[in-house]
Formats: C-alpha cells, structure tokens, sequence
C-alpha cells in the first residue's frame, strides 16, 4: 500500500492524461512541474492509508476535464456558482455543507465523487472525496456496466409499459425470486420512478382492502419518513416535526420507532399494544431501517408482535425497506425484513434499484392488489418502468449478484461495526452507542458522561470529516447526533481502513478541543 497526503486535483485546459501526476495532489501540470508539498495534517499524524483513488482518480478523464473547463468559463468559485443556484431555487432545497463549504461535484467513480474547488491562474482546483453517504449508487457511482446498458437501451428506445418488452418481464421475475414464498398466494409487480410514488400507490393499494375505506386508520411510526407526495406527508412525522406539528393528524396513528438505545424492547412491544387498541383494518406502513431515525433496526421479536396485532384486527402491512432493500443489510437479507419470521402483504425499495436512474418498485400479493385491480382504474406512469430505467435496474441487479455485495456488505459492515465499538471503549465519554447492520451502520454520539445527545458534536466531527480528511458522512437521528454510514455496496477494506483511520483521528481532536476550551460549531452541518 502507497502512503500519500491529500491535496487537490489541479487541472489545467490541457486534457493530457499524460500530464497527470500523483503526490500530496493530483495534477495535470507540464512534465517538469514535479515539485509537491506534503499536506501537513496528515504529515503530522504519520502514515496515513490513503486510498489511491484519492491521489490518481481514473474519473480525471477528457470528458470531466472538459466539462471543468467549460464550468470555469461561468463560475470563476464555489460561491458564484451557488449565488446563481440561489438565485432560481426557492430556499426549501437544502445545499449539502452550506455551513462550511458547498460542493459541485462533477464527477463520480465507486465510492469517490470529485467536487470542482475554483478556477485560478494556475488552473482549475477539483478535489476527491470519499463518499460513505450516499446509499443510491449500490453498485458504485458511474458503475460501467449500468452507464453502458442505460446508453444502449437509450440509442434504441425509450417507452413505457403499455408495451411488450422482455426486459420489462426479466426485471420483475428477478426482483420476485428475491421475495420470501407466500404459501397459497404469489407476488406481482409494479414499476415506478420513486420510494415516494412506490410508497404513494401502496397505501392506495392497501386502503382498498378495507372496508372502511379511506377513513381506515394508517398506522407509522413517530420519526417515519416516507416520502414527499400530500399522502405521504401526512404519514411522515420526521417531516410533519420540522414544521412545528407534534401529535398525528386525523385518520393515523404513531408508534413510538423501537429505539433499543432509549428503552428496552419490551417497551416498545407494550406500546404497540397501546397504539393498535381500538383499530380496526389499520394500515401499517413500517420503515425496516429508519435512517432519519438514526439507523433503527426493529429488536427482536418486535415486528413479530407488530405485523400479528396489525393482520389480527383485519389489516394490511406495508413494509418501507427503501433504505435496506437489495442486500444492504448483508448475507440472507435481500430485504431487510429477512430473518424475522415475518413477511408483509406489500414492500417497496426505490434508491438503490437503479444506482441513481430513477426506478423503484411496489411488490404486493396478488390476493392484496385483487380489489385494487377490480376497483377498474388503470395504473399507468408514464415515466414509471420505461425501458431505460427497467435497464438500469436490470443491470444494477445483474452487478450485486456478480460482486457478491451482499456477502461485501457483511464483511466490511462487519470490519466497520467492530471499528466504532472499539471507538466506544476508547472514547466511553463521546460514543454512546453504535448500532446497525450490513452497510447500515450508525455511530450515536454523546456530549458528555451525562450522556446527552450529543448534536454539536456530531455537526462537528461531520464538519471536520469533509473539510480535514475528504470523508463525505451523513447526520441524522432524533436530535441529529448521529453519524449515519451507508456508503454504496461496493465499499472495500481500502475504503474502510481509511475511514476508520480518519474517524479516529476526528474523535481525537474533538476531545482535545473540549478539554482545551476551544470547542465551538456554528450552524448544524447540513449533509
């Protein structure tokens, strides 16, 4: 393995790849210009495992330079380019960082995204990141073989489902041979662009199965998310909160999310009780891994107890598994509700399908859909199953099974969980807890032995992360005081080791600075 410091990627107009040099920065200078500084950070520290990607990204190619080239002819920096942005979005859309410094990433490669810096006298500045954030690109960001088939089933054409296309039946059967059996019944399919209009169309589908009707009780959970259309909103109640609303609206109910770290199990069985009392034919829709949450598992024997009150008073289960659908959660768990003895009536899974094309799915028994089908109204989308996006979601199949990312996802989830609980034990003060499966992973941060939530520190080490070593981490949580891992599948012990190195040293220096009186964080790091 190559030690190196970090630095940033210097392009000039040239786009000789030839001209590219590694060394404490990547860059495409004259032959003669070799002379390069180490990054004192990292110097200081000793050795660091930085992976080579960092250093010698194969993304620095002539269509990325050129595309630079073309961007530094309208944005000169960072800050005109997100002046003009602000200048034609209405501020309800978040910039990522915008409390540090934004990024304009332009290009993508597995787990790395290089994000334009500004354009000087000497060229244009790029830097790459390390991404452990983004869950979307479950085989790897710009993977090769999805960026060919959605090019080829492009240049042919794209149209939508009232045609026959084999690939249209292929994706579907292969997405049904992943499904548990369900004894006297099978699974059927419908294609979509989002989890949101995936999650949309389930609870349409399962209101239909009650005799109730729309005024059936839908059942979520007090920090569920679950999209952004006007019905999932109204079931969303991390997104209900930041808008000051506190108590569920008018036909739903809220569980308490099974936070193990909070209170025991049994607690959380009790108050499904509690919540279920009086309903009848409730639609449950249930996120397996609740991310804003703070990377909730439900605990053993929990959904057991859930899915049985739920279908003993005559309703309908909707399992959300957007966020641990396609393996993520590791071996034996293509879906995330794998191993718990139950299986619902509906699933969705949208973001990781398609590696970042649009493409999300609804899987219903066909005995669930019956009384939607002969309500008589069509489900057409539009956009929904087209023949690029169902390419996409073929090819992106086709790569978990031939990198075997669900055995990867147990083996690095593995070296990663093992990480951060010996983080805990060193840092006893900082971590209170570390939870998650798979590639699922979150890091519960503290403020202190009195073990409040820890939110300022977490914006802090997000912060210092980014800006100090080129790791991309995500927050969430109830008071936004966890780290949230959950980096694309094809995450490798390279990437690991280097993260982890990293982490360590971010919990070092956010210790020191509190003992030292030097701590402070601004505005909470939006990621």
């Amino acid at each position: 393995m190559e030690y190196f410091d970090l630095g940033v990627l210097c392009f000039t107009g040239t786009i000789s790849l030839s001209h590219i040099w590694a060394s404490s920065a990547a860059r495409c200078l004259a032959p003669s210009a070799t002379s390069l500084k180490p990054w004192p950070e990292l110097n200081s520290r000793g050795s660091a495992p930085i992976p080579p990607k960092m250093l010698r990204p194969s993304a620095c190619a002539p269509r990325l330079l050129y595309q630079l080239n073309s961007l530094r002819q309208k944005f000169d920096s960072l800050s005109s380019l997100q002046e003009a942005r602000t200048s034609v979005t209405p501020s309800c859309q978040s910039i990522s960082y915008s409390n540090t410094k934004p990024l304009a990433v332009m290009s993508g490669e597995n787990c790395y995204l290089t994000s334009y810096e500004s354009a000087g006298q000497h060229g244009i500045e790029a830097t790459v990141y390390l991404d452990t954030r983004n869950n979307v690109p479950s085989v790897g960001h710009s993977n090769p073989v999805v960026a060919k088939a959605i090019a080829e089933q492009a240049e042919l054409v794209n149209t939508n489902t009232r045609y026959l296309h084999p690939d249209f039946v292929e994706l579907k059967q292969k997405i049904i041979q992943t499904l548990p059996d369900v004894p006297d019944d099978d699974w059927q399919v419908i294609l979509t662009n989002s989890g949101s209009e995936s999650n949309d169309l389930a609870l349409r589908i399962a209101k239909c199965n009650t005799k109730s009707g729309d005024r059936g009780v839908v059942i979520t959970t007090d920090i569920g998310y679950h999209g952004h259309t006007a019905s999932l909103i109204s079931v969303s109640p991390y997104k209900l909160k930041s808008i000051g609303e506190t108590s569920p609206r008018k036909g739903t109910k809220w569980l308490k999310h099974p936070n193990t770290y909070t209170r025991g199990a049994q607690y959380y069985i009790e108050d499904v009780e509690e919540t279920l009392k009086d309903t009848v034919e409730p639609v449950l829709i249930f996120e397996i891994g609740m991310s804003v949450g703070g990377v909730i598992l439900p605990p053993e024997g929990y959904l057991g107890h859930l899915v049985n009150g739920v279908k003993t008073r005559g309703g309908t289960v909707i399992f959300d598994c957007v966020q641990t659908g396609c393996g993520r959660l590791g071996v034996g768990k293509w879906w995330g509700f794998e191993g718990s003895g139950v299986t619902p009536d509906i699933v969705t899974v949208g973001k990781p399908l398609g590696n970042g094309h649009p493409v999300s799915v609804v899987c219903v028994k066909r005995s669930v859909v019956k009384n939607f089908d002969e309500m008589g109204m069509e489900y057409f989308n539009t956009f929904g199953g087209n023949t690029v996006s169902v390419a996409a979601a073929l090819a992106t199949v086709n790569e978990m099974e031939r990198l075997k990312l669900m055995e990867n996802c147990t083996r690095i989830g593995g070296v990663l969980k093992a990480g951060f609980k010996k983080f805990m034990e060193l840092h006893p003060n900082t971590i209170g807890d570390v939870r998650g499966e798979g590639l699922f992973l979150g890091v519960e941060l503290i403020a202190s032995s009195e073990r409040d939530p820890g939110t300022s520190e977490t914006s802090w080490v997000c912060s210092k992360m980014k800006d100090d070593f080129r790791v991309l981490t995500t927050i969430d949580g109830e008071h936004d005081s966890v780290i949230v891992v959950k980096p694309p599948q094809t995450f490798g012990d390279i990437e690991a080791e280097y993260f982890l190195w990293a982490f360590g040293q971010v919990l070092k220096k956010l210790e020191a600075s509190k003992r030292y009186g030097s701590f402070k964080v601004g505005k909470k790091t939006p990621t």
